[in-house]
């Protein structure tokens, strides 16, 4: 699976991991089975615990990894390696160190995911990614103005020059803020009585994460809301299209033998039943 990218140098960013030739949409790009992970609420107990029952060539490959604080020695460094590098995994917070070579933009191409079933953590191509292209995830929530990404992406000791934090940052702040209250309200309008005629927050919120080039797990998020949204109103033909791309981008971003896939598959079927008994029952009546 390595074959599909490899680890050099990268310009301002350590090491990042570039496209050996070019990588096809939905794309499996890696698949790891942690190293060890810590439940969370983590301490730096359990940190340092879980690191002492690792195997010496496990800890060698582990203190590796990029360290904020590369003076740091002892547990300071385990913990600093730890904070720098783990990725959330359902309830556990855990090291994956391949995952971990990985870059950030706030626009990526790949998507990262944990697979509960297999116990594993994938990463996938969410837009075709050219040869020698860096394969970059997000370490943040889209729905963010780039000072809010800039605070939090300074935990890891980087400043991010992605478009959206770059050439395109103005027009990105403004499509953002949007995607902030359009989210919000679509949370709240699901403990409202009233409803409108139409889903406009999701569908408007779908409109701005393709313009602003996000097509993974956000987009199909929205295309759920949507899904949703239709069948309140009574349109389960435009919900079941909305369900469909959403179980297109559920495949795209998690791969076929997700459990995210599975849950997303019952939900396409069961609106296509309730859709089909409409249909049956509207041509009963005429």
């Amino acid at each position: 699976m390595n074959n599909i990218y490899t680890v050099h140098a990268s310009p301002g960013e350590g090491l990042g991991c570039f496209a050996t030739a070019m990588i096809p949409v939905g794309a499996l790009i890696l698949r790891e089975t942690p190293l060890f992970h810590v439940a969370e609420p983590r301490t730096n107990l359990a940190v340092t615990t879980a690191f002492s029952h690792l195997a010496p060539s496990e800890q060698e490959h582990y203190l590796a990894l990029y360290a904020q604080n590369p003076t740091a020695q002892g547990d300071a460094l385990v913990i600093d390696i730890f904070n720098a590098n783990a990725w959330q995994t359902g309830s556990r917070t855990s090291i994956c160190p391949l995952a971990a070579r990985f870059n950030h933009a706030c626009i990526p191409n790949a998507s990262f995911a944990w697979n509960a079933r297999l116990s594993q953590v994938s990463v996938h191509a969410v837009v075709a990614i050219p040869a020698h292209a860096q394969i970059k995830l997000s370490y943040e929530r889209p729905y963010q103005t780039g000072s809010s990404r800039r605070e939090k992406l300074a935990a890891y000791g980087f400043t991010c020059s992605c478009t959206a934090c770059g050439s395109d940052a103005a027009a990105s702040d403004v499509r953002r803020a949007r995607m902030v209250m359009l989210d919000g309200r679509i949370r709240s309008g699901r403990r409202q009585l009233w409803r409108s005629p139409v889903p406009k927050a999701a569908l408007e919120l779908i409109k701005l994460l393709k313009e602003e080039g996000l097509v993974g797990e956000a987009l199909g998020l929205a295309y759920h809301d949507a899904a949703a949204g239709w069948k309140r109103y009574g349109r389960l033909d435009r919900a079941v299209a909305c369900a469909i791309h959403e179980l297109e981008t559920a495949i795209t971003c998690f791969g076929i033998d997700s459990p995210a896939v599975d849950t997303t598959t019952a939900f396409l079927l069961g609106l296509k039943v309730e859709y089909a008994q409409l249909r049956e029952h509207a041509a009963d009546n005429t």
